[in-house]
């Protein structure tokens, strides 16, 4: 039996009655049919995520629409607890009665989901046409999305107008994960089979790494490579960037014959997602910033969801992939902003390709078990190497979900060498949290993760939590002190988008202010800002929560003091200590120096919100603040809360 209390520290006073209610409440209000908070989107921080919903309280399984499992083999499915057991939540239940059900979606449909308050199955990830995707039944809300990318203007513009803003009040976007983008490989780059006997091939590297002590990868990649990789420019491990990256040692095995690696090596086959996907948004900006300009040569011109996808393009020649998942990017009705079409066959651009225009995806989608040409793809480029020269395309084989990413990655070799028919290859590479790398207690196994260049510092990063942060850096919140704190003396003119429903205009920015949802995300970027970070690891972005300020309450609970706990503890707002007198206290955010004295997020190799940033997060949305600089903060009315702590959602609903 498990036995907790909960002891809470405010950094300012709260009214009394959401002092109660946080106190108090031992469930969430009914939701869809039970009592638990429901969620969607991100399909990066998933893993930890449905840790984090578990050690809260209760017991949540992962659920996936389109194929975002962790097994990455069904269209739909409930992803067992036990596949979550890496982090001991048995002593640590923090808030018993508690209960979160997630599903990993894409950050696209989380945040068409935040959006379709009440209307839920008006989604297509969620429409019910002759089975119900949803594995936990049917939602008609969720309480909270996360995504790695930002809302848009057009986001709060059909949130403002609807059912979002008449029950749940105004938006709510704020970053809860420092999330490092890895470059992921499977370290077994080939197998020789003769006589039924088996050889496998792994990659020899110079400098291998671990992350807390668990062996993570390593294989070198400078900036320069990283961009030849991804813009298919180097197409063969056997190059001499990765032989120069790799101390000018080859990555050839020894085991390997010196005539294959030579002739054929190890073909570089790019791996990248199909759904709407925040984890493309974060590597599509880093390539952008860090890769020159569309005239050079770098395929990717701005930051984007779905991957440079060039629609002007006729469909004869140009992949479509609308008949694997409905909502995806890649097919020619979409409307969704892509990733270097910015101006499509522009004439002033030189080159040849003219890459303004590009298109990186093949032909092909990997299903979970296997390589699949759909039927509207047939006769199209492909994105596999040809049977006799063992490079590869450039062209990104597609998956929906980071699951199915990471399957894809670590699949058995399944190439044959042309040189040596008893070899078959992998060699594919692609971009997927660093929570999907070995090590962390959600990883599937079998995923290595690159060390980056960082080109400021000529220092070689992992994706781990401490990269991350140090990449981060020393970026406040909007209207912020030092210490998070809040401070509206001085104008914040770091520069970003104003929302239409506050006055904005689409393409002119403005100063930042805490309650403009966009400001929580674009200050992040001001500047030369996390895209191309001065240290730490390159590619590092942040997946933000989406919440309303108005929640539901009723017999059952309160949905604003579930969601005010669980963001707690994520924020150490909440002391906490178990039957022992033990402080609990950083499960989730605490940051040692090995495996066993880091908290979850640490362990999974994600960064926790900067000390400022947590501040700045706890004052502003859980708590009537009392913080004062020329305004009381709480006066703004930003934070959660229920008709009767926050007066501006008097009348509304709630969510």
């Amino acid at each position: 039996m498990k036995r907790f209390k909960n002891a809470l520290f405010l950094a300012t006073v709260a009214t009394s009655a959401l002092a109660s209610s946080f106190a108090q409440a031992q469930t969430t209000a009914n939701n869809d049919g039970e009592t638990a908070l429901h969620g969607t989107g991100a399909t990066s921080i998933q893993g930890v995520l449905v840790q984090e919903l578990n050690c809260n309280g209760g017991y949540s399984n992962l659920g996936a629409i389109g194929t975002s499992s962790v097994a990455g083999t069904s269209s739909t499915s409930i992803e067992p607890t036990s596949l979550y057991t890496g982090f001991n939540c048995t002593t640590t239940d923090l808030w018993p009665g508690f209960s979160g059900r997630y599903i990993g979606s894409g950050s696209g449909t989380g945040r068409s989901s935040w959006i379709a308050a009440g209307s839920l199955t008006s989604t297509s990830a969620f429409a019910i046409g002759t089975a119900n995707p949803n594995p936990f039944g049917t939602w008609n809300k969720i309480q909270f999305a996360f995504a790695d990318s930002s809302v848009t203007d057009g986001d709060l513009t059909s949130y403002t107008g609807g059912a979002a803003q008449t029950n749940g009040g105004a938006p709510i976007m704020f970053p809860k994960f420092v999330l490092p983008v890895a470059i992921a490989y499977s370290p077994t780059y080939g197998r020789k089979t003769v006589g039924g006997v088996n050889t496998d091939y792994a990659f020899n590297l110079s400098s291998p790494q671990s992350i807390l002590g668990t062996a993570a990868g390593g294989l070198r990649m400078s900036q320069t490579t990283l961009c030849g990789v991804f813009n298919g420019t180097i197409v063969n491990f056997n190059d001499a960037a990765f032989t120069a990256d790799n101390g000018s040692t080859s990555l050839r095995d020894s085991a390997d014959a010196v005539a294959r690696w030579n002739a054929d090596g190890v073909p570089v086959r790019l791996v990248g997602r199909l759904d709407r996907s925040g984890t493309t948004d974060i590597f599509t900006r880093a390539l952008a910033a860090q890769c020159g300009s569309v005239a050079s040569g770098n395929k990717y011109a701005i930051n984007a969801e779905t991957l440079p996808y060039n629609r002007k393009v006729t469909a004869t020649i140009r992949p479509v992939f609308d008949s694997v998942r409905s909502d995806t990017g890649l097919q020619t009705a979409s409307s969704q902003p892509e990733a270097g079409n910015t101006s499509p066959n522009d004439t002033g651009v030189p080159g040849s390709p003219n890459f303004s225009g590009a298109t990186v995806v093949g032909a092909e989608y990997w299903s979970g078990s296997a390589i699949v040409t759909p039927a509207a793809n047939a006769g199209k480029v492909s994105s596999q190497p040809s049977a006799s020269v063992s490079n590869g395309t450039g062209l990104f084989l597609v998956a929906d979900g980071s699951g199915r990413v990471a399957s894809a990655i670590k699949f058995a070799p399944d190439y044959v060498s042309p040189s040596d028919p008893t070899v078959k290859l992998n060699g594919k590479i692609g971009y997927i949290g660093a929570d999907f790398i070995d090590g962390s207690p959600s990883a599937p196994g079998g995923l290595h993760a690159a060390a980056l260049k960082n080109a400021t510092t000529n220092l070689w990063h992992m994706p781990s939590a401490a990269n991350a942060t140090t990449a981060f850096g020393t970026i406040l919140p909007p209207q912020s002190a030092s210490d998070g704190s809040f401070n509206d003396t001085a104008t914040d003119t770091r520069p970003v988008r104003i929302p239409t429903y506050q006055g904005g205009t689409a393409g002119v920015k403005g100063n930042a202010k805490r309650t403009n949802p966009l400001a929580w995300y674009d200050v992040i970027y001001a500047g030369t800002g996390l895209q191309n970070p001065a240290a730490g690891y390159p590619i590092t972005g942040t997946t933000q929560f989406l919440g309303y300020t108005c929640y539901a309450t009723d017999a059952s609970g309160s949905n604003a003091a579930a969601m005010i706990n669980f963001l707690s503890f994520n924020t150490d707002y909440v002391n906490t200590f178990d039957s022992t007198g033990t402080n609990r206290t950083g499960i989730f955010t605490r940051v040692g120096a090995a495996f066993n004295s880091s908290g979850l997020l640490v362990r999974s190799n994600i960064g926790g919100l900067p000390q400022a940033w947590k501040h700045a997060v706890r004052e502003t949305f859980l708590t009537d603040s009392a913080e004062t600089s020329t305004t009381r903060l709480g006066d703004s009315k930003l934070f959660m809360g229920t008709s009767t702590s926050n007066s501006t959602c008097t009348g509304k609903a709630g969510i």
